[in-house]
C-alpha cells in the first residue's frame, strides 16, 4: 500500500509539474523568416492565444513555440476567468512560469475595479499583478494611488506601498502602506497615515477605515483634530457618519491657544453636539505660566458655548466637573460633588458642599462662583452660609492651637484679589466675627466677638489685618479664657485642613 501512495503521489506531481504549451487560436497571417528569427513564427491579424484558463489577444505576435512563450503588439487584452480583463500596448508571456509582462497604457479591470498604468507583471498561476511605475485605481467613489502595488484577484486584495492616496468624495487618506479589500472596501494602513474630512483631521501608524461604513479605527500614536481640539489616545475609534470619536488608554483632549488639556482613560467626541467628556483618572490642565491648575473629577465634560460665534476653542467652551472634585493650584486649594466653568462670563461654580482654600483661609458657603480674570482671578462670591475661617496662630513656628480660630460669617460674600491673593472681603447681611487680638509680640492677647449686619475685610498676604463693621455693630473685646469653646465658633463651623489637597497627586484621593 505505501509502495502504491507513493507511485500514485509522483505520478501527480509529474502530471502537474507538466508544462502545457501555448494553443494558438487563430491568426490571418502566418509567417516564418529564419534569416529574422529561426525560433519565432509571426503572426499578424485578430491574433488569439490560449493557455490554460488565460486568454490573450493582439494585433501581431511572435510565439516562440519552443521556448513556450510569446511576444504581442497592439490591442493586447488578457483575460482570465469571467471576471479579470488586463488591456495594453505590449505583452510578454512565458507559459512555463505563466508570467505575463505587460507594458503601455494598462487597464487591469475586474467586476468592482478598475487599475491603470503603464508598466504590470501579472502571475496567473496566483492571479496576483504587480506593478512599480505608479498606478490609478479606481473602485465606486473610491480613487486610490500609489508608487508601487500588489493586486490578488482571488482575494480581491490590493496592497499599496510609497505616496499612497486613498480619495472619496467624503474624506481623503494619505499614507505610506496601505492595503485595500475591493469587496469589504476596507482599507488596512501601517506606518504613518494621515485622514482628512470636512470637519475632522486624523492621524496614526496603524488601523483600519471601512469606506462602506464610514467608520475606522486608529492605533499607535492616534490623534483626532476637530474644530480647535486634539483628542489623543492609544486607540481611537470614530464614526463618520454619527461624527463621533471615542479614545481609549492614555486620552487627552488639549487645546494649545487656551494653554488647556484634559486627560483620562476614555473619552469620547461628539461633533453634532460640539461636546467632549472624559472619564477614568479624569484631569483638567490649565497651564498658567509656572503655576498651573490641576483639576479632577470622576467625569469631565466640555461643551461648545452656541451663544458664542467663536466657540471652537476651549476658551469659548462651558466646563462641567461630576462628583468628587478636587483641584490644586499653589494658592488655590478646593473640593465640591460638581463644578461648571461658563465660558460666557469665564466664572467658575462650585456646587454641593464647596471648600475652597486660599493661603491660610479655609472658605465655605451653599455654593461659590469664582471669577477668572485674563491668567488670574478677579473676585470670589459665597452664595449663602458663607464662612471664611483660618488660624489664629497659624504663623507661629512650632505652636497650633486648634481652639484659636479667626471667623467671617455672612449670608453672602464677595472676595476681591490682586494677584491670585485675597485683598478685600464685602460680607453682605448677617454678619458676625470672631476675631483673635495679638500684642506687639503677635500673639493672641484677647478675642473679639461681633455682630453686624454687613462688614468690610482688609487682608494681606492672606491674613486679615482690618476689620469694619458697617450698619448697627454690636461687639465686645473678652480675654482668651473667658470664652467657652462652644462661643468661639460661628454656625456652621467645621476645620476641613485634612480634606486641603497638599499636591497635584492629592486631587486623586477620595
Amino acid at each position: 500500500m505505501l509502495f502504491f501512495c507513493l507511485v500514485v503521489a509522483h505520478e501527480a506531481q509529474s502530471q502537474s509539474s507538466k508544462k502545457t504549451k501555448i494553443e494558438l487560436l487563430n491568426a490571418d497571417v502566418s509567417e516564418f523568416n529564419e534569416s529574422f528569427n529561426a525560433k519565432a513564427t509571426r503572426l499578424i491579424g485578430n491574433v488569439r492565444f490560449k493557455h490554460e484558463s488565460a486568454f490573450m489577444f493582439c494585433d501581431s505576435a511572435y510565439l516562440y513555440r519552443e521556448e513556450n512563450r510569446l511576444e504581442a503588439f497592439g490591442h493586447i487584452r488578457l483575460t482570465q476567468g469571467d471576471s479579470l480583463t488586463m488591456t495594453g500596448g505590449k505583452l510578454d508571456y512565458d507559459g512555463n512560469t505563466r508570467i505575463a509582462n505587460v507594458f503601455e497604457n494598462i487597464v487591469l479591470s475586474d467586476r468592482k475595479m478598475t487599475l491603470r498604468t503603464q508598466r504590470i507583471e501579472y502571475d496567473l498561476s496566483g492571479s496576483t499583478a504587480y506593478y512599480t511605475d505608479s498606478a490609478h485605481i479606481v473602485d465606486g467613489e473610491n480613487t486610490l494611488t500609489s508608487r508601487q502595488g500588489f493586486y490578488y484577484s482571488k482575494t480581491a486584495d490590493l496592497y499599496f506601498k510609497k505616496d499612497v492616496l486613498l480619495v472619496n468624495p467624503r474624506y481623503t487618506l494619505s499614507c505610506d502602506t496601505l492595503r485595500y479589500n475591493t469587496v469589504s472596501r476596507i482599507a488596512y494602513f501601517l506606518g504613518p497615515t494621515y485622514l482628512w474630512t470636512t470637519t475632522s483631521n486624523m492621524y496614526c501608524e496603524s488601523g483600519w477605515y471601512n469606506t462602506n461604513r464610514q467608520n475606522c479605527l486608529f492605533t499607535r500614536n492616534s490623534r483626532l483634530e476637530n474644530d480647535g481640539q486634539v483628542l489623543r489616545g492609544d486607540t481611537i475609534a470614530y464614526d463618520q457618519k454619527k461624527d463621533i470619536g471615542k479614545a481609549f488608554g492614555q486620552v487627552s483632549i488639549s487645546d494649545s491657544v487656551r494653554q488647556l488639556i484634559i486627560r483620562g482613560n476614555y473619552a469620547e467626541h461628539h461633533q453634532l453636539t460640539d461636546s467632549s467628556w472624559v472619564t477614568g483618572a479624569a484631569e483638567m490642565v490649565n497651564y498658567q505660566g509656572g503655576d498651573s491648575l490641576f483639576l479632577h473629577a470622576d467625569t469631565l465634560l466640555a461643551k461648545g458655548n452656541s451663544t458664542r460665534k467663536d466657540s471652537a476653542s476651549f476658551s469659548n467652551r462651558d466646563v462641567f466637573a461630576f462628583h468628587h472634585v478636587k483641584l490644586y493650584k499653589s494658592d488655590l486649594q478646593g473640593t465640591c460633588d460638581s463644578l461648571v466653568y461658563a465660558s460666557s462670563d469665564s466664572t467658575i461654580r462650585f456646587f454641593r458642599k464647596p471648600v475652597l482654600w486660599s493661603g491660610h483661609n479655609q472658605l465655605t458657603a451653599d455654593s461659590i462662583w469664582l471669577v477668572m480674570g485674563d491668567s488670574a482671578i478677579e473676585r470670589i462670591h459665597l452664595k449663602l452660609n458663607a464662612l471664611i475661617i483660618s488660624q489664629s496662630d497659624s504663623n507661629q513656628i512650632g505652636i497650633l492651637d486648634s481652639l484659636r480660630f479667626n471667623q467671617i460669617t455672612g449670608k453672602s460674600m464677595v472676595g476681591y484679589f490682586n494677584g491670585n491673593e485675597l485683598s478685600k472681603i464685602n460680607v453682605t447681611g448677617n454678619g458676625q466675627t470672631i476675631y483673635y487680638a495679638k500684642s506687639s509680640t503677635n500673639k493672641d492677647v484677647a478675642v473679639n466677638r461681633a455682630d453686624c449686619s454687613d462688614l468690610i475685610i482688609d487682608v494681606y498676604k492672606n491674613e486679615l489685618r482690618k476689620i469694619t463693621l458697617v450698619n448697627d455693630p454690636d461687639g465686645a473685646l473678652y480675654p482668651i479664657k473667658e470664652l467657652r469653646t462652644n462661643e468661639l465658633r460661628l454656625k456652621g463651623f467645621k476645620w476641613l485642613q485634612n480634606e486641603r489637597p497638599k499636591s497635584r497627586s492629592d486631587i486623586f484621593t477620595h
